[in-house]
This record gives C-alpha cells, sequence and structure tokens, in this order.
C-alpha cells in the first residue's frame, strides 16, 4: 500500500456532495422564468443585477442567473447548495432545471475526510513526485498553492490535478478545509482534508449524478485516496437517459407576491431611507419608481413584433 493511500485510510469521511453545479439550457425553452419564481416564492433574494446577470445570495453562497440569445445558464456555489439543503430545497432545485433540456457544463463534487492535511499534500507530494497524475489515460499537470496555518504555523494548503485553464474534462483537487474555514468564515474545525472533482462540459454528466454522486466520483477519485472498502458502482454516463422531473410548487400567485414584498429586506430597506429622508412624500417617489421599473420590465418581456406583424 503506497503512502497516499495509508493517509486517509480508516479516516471518517463525509458522503459524497455536489459541491457546485453549473447547468444550461435553450433561451426557447428555459427554466429561468420558472426558477425566478420558485426563489421569490422562498424568499431567496436578488442581490444585484447588470447586464442581464442577476445574483441571488442564501447561507454563505450565491447562484448566478445568465444568459444570451444562445444559451441561459444558473451557477450554484457550494455555498448557495449548502443553504438550499439546510432548507430541504435541493432536490426541487434540480428538479426545476430539469424540467426542460439542459445540459450540466460543470459539476464539483467533493468528500471530506478527518484528517490533517498536511499530511495528506505530503504523501500527494512525494508519490506523484514527476509532477503528472493521470485521470485514466489522460495525464494532467500538479501544481501546488502552500501556506503556512496562522494556528500552528505548519505548512499547508492545496494540490491540484489538472487546470481550468487547459482542455481536462476532469480536474482534481484536495486541500485543507480546516484553514479555509478559519481564514474565510474565523471558524475553528478539527482537522479536515477536502478531495474534490470537477467535471466539466462535455464529460457527461447529468442530473442523476447531481443528485447521486457517490459513483461519479469513486470511480474517478483512484490514485488520490483509499476507494477499496467503499461501495459503489462504475461510472457511466447517463446523460441520454431521459431525466423526469418531480411537480415543483412554482405558481407565484397574487397572495405570495403581496407577502414577499412585505418581506422583502431590500423593500424594506428603501421604504426606511423614503420615511427617514422624504417623509410622507416618500410614499408617492417609492410607488412612482416601482411602476417605472415595472413598466420598464413589462416592455422587456413582452413579444417582439414580426415582420408579419409590422406589415399588417
Amino acid at each position: 500500500m503506497n503512502d497516499v493511500y495509508a493517509s486517509t485510510l480508516g479516516c471518517s469521511r463525509s458522503d459524497a456532495i455536489c459541491d457546485y453545479l453549473d447547468v444550461t439550457c435553450a433561451p426557447v425553452c428555459s427554466f429561468m422564468g420558472d426558477l425566478t419564481n420558485w426563489l421569490a416564492l422562498h424568499s431567496i433574494e436578488c442581490i444585484s443585477f447588470k447586464d442581464g446577470s442577476s445574483n441571488y445570495l442564501l447561507g454563505r453562497g450565491v447562484l448566478m442567473l445568465s444568459g444570451t440569445s444562445r444559451f441561459h445558464r444558473a451557477s450554484a456555489s457550494g455555498g448557495f447548495i449548502d443553504g438550499l439543503r439546510e432548507r430541504g430545497l435541493w432536490r426541487d432545485y434540480v428538479n426545476l432545471l430539469g424540467t426542460v433540456d439542459h445540459k450540466v457544463t460543470r459539476l464539483d463534487v467533493a468528500v471530506d475526510v478527518s484528517v490533517d492535511a498536511p499530511v495528506v499534500l505530503s504523501a500527494l507530494e512525494g508519490h506523484y513526485s514527476e509532477g503528472e497524475f493521470r485521470f485514466g489515460n489522460k495525464a494532467v499537470r500538479i501544481s501546488t498553492v502552500l501556506t503556512r496555518r496562522p494556528l500552528d504555523n505548519i505548512i499547508s494548503g492545496t494540490w491540484y490535478a489538472g487546470s481550468r485553464k487547459t482542455s481536462a474534462r476532469v480536474i482534481g483537487k484536495v486541500y485543507d478545509k480546516q484553514l479555509e474555514l478559519y481564514d474565510k468564515h474565523g471558524i475553528l474545525s478539527p482537522p479536515l482534508t477536502r478531495f474534490e472533482l470537477t467535471f466539466r462540459k462535455d464529460f457527461g454528466a447529468s442530473l442523476w449524478d447531481v443528485l447521486s454522486p457517490t459513483d461519479i466520483f469513486y470511480s474517478h477519485a483512484e490514485g488520490l485516496m483509499d476507494t477499496k472498502n467503499i461501495k459503489y458502482d462504475d461510472w457511466a454516463s447517463r446523460g441520454l437517459m431521459p431525466w423526469v422531473s418531480v411537480p415543483v410548487d412554482k405558481d407565484f400567485t397574487v397572495e405570495r407576491f403581496e407577502r414577499t414584498l412585505l418581506h422583502s429586506v431590500e423593500l424594506r430597506r428603501y421604504a426606511e431611507l423614503a420615511a427617514r429622508n422624504f417623509g410622507e412624500s416618500g410614499s408617492a417617489i417609492v410607488l412612482k419608481c416601482f411602476a417605472t421599473a415595472l413598466n420598464n420590465a413589462i416592455l422587456e418581456t413582452a413579444p417582439k413584433p414580426t415582420a408579419g406583424d409590422s406589415e399588417a
């Protein structure tokens, strides 16, 4: 047994989870309308909107919705996905994406292992000293980003197999999750190492893999960690197998719209600004601005007249 496998052998580990998801669809048959309704229904607010892209904040992460004349895209970060899981909304979100023809253009799957990252990183560096790692027959370059942990001054960081700047369809990353939690959020955690695989466009990942990522992860994690005692089936693409979504409540009634507005943090903030600065006249200002925004939105979403319509 080599030292890479030995570094994780017998250590407790999490289930494999989706930690980033990018899905695209055609504008003529898009999930965008139903998805924005569903987000509002669950009070997941839009925090920014610019040049056709909107960002929604939940927990420690962001969902970005964007579109062009060729495709619409929904990109959910790991923190946003964690927020959906905590609220019991993750499966509904995936089902909404699957209501139309779509493509999984990026899927990150992660497993956390209760082992100190420097032990694992040292084993990986020693075993792959020639600077290459293979996902099947595809060789990718290895790189590292190291630093000293502030709590104990031990060198740790991230080990990469492949890069998003290349055409590699699978990329690996092993990093000190304990260090990340402390640096980004000030959270003190026991030793924790994250193993993460990114499956990119044209790899063949599907929403089946999003909800049940164990097979796709461990079928490609050989050489990174101990996989001998894990129960999984050899992965095969199910991209051509039809996805049938479970119906999701997304109807945005007038009553639900009123409730959403009344509980909107952003609307409350603007109301307080108007009241503080303009008093009773602030009501007229807010209503005028909302009416202008509503009319502009109606014009933007109205069907464009065709050449035949204009001639008539």
